[in-house]
């Protein structure tokens, strides 16, 4: 029968096979070494021929690199010099994180290290950094890097507002800030105006640029604090390492920071504007001049009027545009000078549309909110109201409006105190989220219910719950108790949790029993104390878990004192927060 062709191929034993496949690899190197000297005589010879050149037209010598490509300025309207120019401004910013662990507020959670991006400008008439804030949130040690720089610097924070995600750092370092040009505010954009986002990325380490055009111009929702300010949507990539990074136009300025994607969507980025930057650099707080004081609010509840049945039966013309007042949060500046019932038509200027949107431009909607964002505390709004058939004017100051469960608690301690082997702290958001992606359905109802919509009835209330009991003989039974809200010490509200610390300090040395009253489903609960064993306890549980001490510093180191009695009115029941809210 006939053979197959490749049974007709001599054998070959397996050390000749070897040796050839050395000889073939020995070639292949030779090859790649010919080349790369090739490319580095070429690279020579057109430095060399660029330098005559230069030198025959009066000009300096160009360099190249290695492979042949000019490294320099390249003139003011050269592509080259555009290219060398993004690195004058942007840097990659290098953190390690350490936060506290809300469930056991006496210990931190493992460290981390992350990186971002940022851009250099002038503040206040010195170079500083322009970050986002969740770049360097809870940072133990921060150090930036200058693109096509090998070295790293130490960077301090001097400016962090959690709210509009964004953080100003300061390099000690003058040499650091050799040839770093700052970049110059540009103004807001249009609809599809062209935009460039500068940063660093994941996937490299050297600097990225992408490009797109603005998409949307609304208000949207910060992942890092909740808040809902004005955000430019553009189609730009934005990854992670892109946060904090500059957006330019197209003459170079700087007109926002990128700072989110959309998840599970594509070409979805979201950029924090520039009037959002230029609130953030003017607002400091007089108590601590790394923080601000944040965005204000009005202080009213508002609904959309543009169900017909509902215009008739408050009374309005179809002519008239506007939002129907429903109420005010409690202590909030218009509380006496807007009143339910009102109809909101106008503010500073701006005619409000029946769905609470002023028109900017020819082609864009914002919410109201946002001419109440562009304000600073004390400062007034000027609204046009309908009362009774009736147009009025009035002017309501505006303030920032905590509410009753802090959303964010980045870069500050939390307090606790242990008593008789029951831990309890201030309830917060970052708590809640101990309960995963899907806490608003896991944690605890009447707990999120407090996060979502509680509100204060006093100015430093504040949600008290007991977090953990820890198991001994003289606590068993209580663990059902964990995580419900403190209402009362032996009969006496509970406003906070310093004020609740005093409490308990001013009647252990009085009381042969602490009680505490605790929110339960139908009524409430209650957890006894005794006050001859309570410090016995504490003492074991804390060598057993090796806690380190019983309070907080920030407790430990308060007086007992009138401001620590309890504050007269304090309600026992908290008003919910539902609807729209500005």
């Amino acid at each position: 029968p006939r053979q197959a062709p490749w049974a007709e191929v001599p054998r070959i034993c397996r050390s000749c096979a070897a040796k050839a496949q050395r000889q073939r690899h020995s070639q292949r190197l030779s090859s790649l070494r010919r080349w790369r000297q090739s490319l580095v005589a070429a690279a020579a010879a057109g430095a060399a021929g660029a330098a005559a050149g230069s030198q025959q037209a009066g000009l300096e010598p160009a360099t190249v690199d290695i492979y042949g490509r000019p490294v320099g300025d390249g003139g003011e309207d050269g592509e080259d010099g555009a290219a060398a120019a993004q690195g004058e401004y942007v840097v990659k910013v290098y953190c390690v994180h350490s936060c506290q662990d809300p469930m056991m507020p006496w210990t931190n959670k493992p460290q981390e290290e992350s990186s971002g991006s940022g851009c250099a400008i002038v503040h206040e008439g010195i170079q500083c950094i322009l970050t986002n804030a969740h770049v360097v949130s809870d940072a133990t040690y921060v150090e930036v890097r200058k693109a096509g720089d090998a070295k790293k610097y130490t960077a301090t924070r001097v400016k962090i507002a959690h709210e509009c995600d964004l953080a100003l750092l300061r390099v000690n370092d003058e040499n650091f800030w050799s040839n770093v040009e700052p970049l110059e505010f540009g103004s807001m954009p249009c609809l599809q105006d062209e935009v460039s986002v500068v940063g660093y990325p994941e996937g490299g380490e050297g600097v990225s640029i992408t490009q797109g055009v603005v998409s949307r111009i609304e208000i949207q929702t910060y992942v890092h604090s909740g808040a809902s300010l004005l955000a430019i949507q553009i189609d730009a990539a934005i990854n992670p390492g892109n946060s904090g990074g500059p957006v330019l136009d197209e003459d170079g300025c700087l007109i926002g920071v990128a700072f989110q994607n959309q998840q599970h969507s594509q070409n979805i980025g979201y950029v924090i504007p520039l009037p959002t930057i230029q609130h953030f650099l003017a607002d400091t707080d007089p108590k601590d001049s790394s923080r601000t004081c944040g965005f204000c609010s009005l202080g009213i509840f508002w609904q959309e009027l543009e169900n017909q049945q509902l215009r008739a039966f408050v009374g309005v013309d179809p002519e008239t545009t506007g939002v129907l007042v429903r109420g005010h949060v409690p202590m909030s500046p218009a509380e006496s000078l807007v009143l339910k019932g009102d109809i909101l038509t106008m503010m500073d200027g701006q005619g409000i549309a029946n769905d609470g949107t002023f028109l900017v431009g020819s082609q864009e909607r914002l919410s109201f909110q946002h001419l109440i964002h562009l304000k600073f505390p004390g400062e007034e709004v000027d609204l046009r109201l309908l009362r009774d058939g009736k147009e009025i004017s009035v002017r309501v100051p505006v303030k920032p409006i905590k509410r009753l469960v802090p959303g964010v608690v980045y870069d500050t301690q939390q307090p606790y105190f242990i008593y008789g082997g029951l831990v309890f702290v201030p309830l917060t958001t970052p708590y809640l989220q101990e309960w995963g992606e899907e806490w608003r359905g896991d944690a605890p109802n009447d707990l999120v219910g407090l996060a979502l919509s509680g509100l204060r009835s006093h100015p430093e209330e504040q949600p008290v719950i007991l977090s953990k009991c820890f198991p001994s003989e003289r606590t068993a039974g209580y663990s059902m108790l964990n995580d419900r809200r403190v209402l009362a010490v032996n009969g006496e509200p509970v406003l906070n949790l310093r004020q609740m610390y005093g409490l308990v300090e001013q009647m252990r040395s009085t009381r042969p029993f602490i009680e505490f009253t605790l929110q339960c489903v139908g009524c409430t609960a209650a957890a006894a104390i005794s006050t001859d064993t309570a410090d016995a306890v504490c003492e074991e549980i804390m060598r057993t878990y090796r806690i380190p001490a019983a309070a907080s510093a920030e407790l430990l180191e308060q007086a007992v004192d009138a401001e620590l009695q309890p504050a007269a009115g304090i309600p026992k029941e908290v008003p919910m927060l539902s609807g729209r809210t500005a």
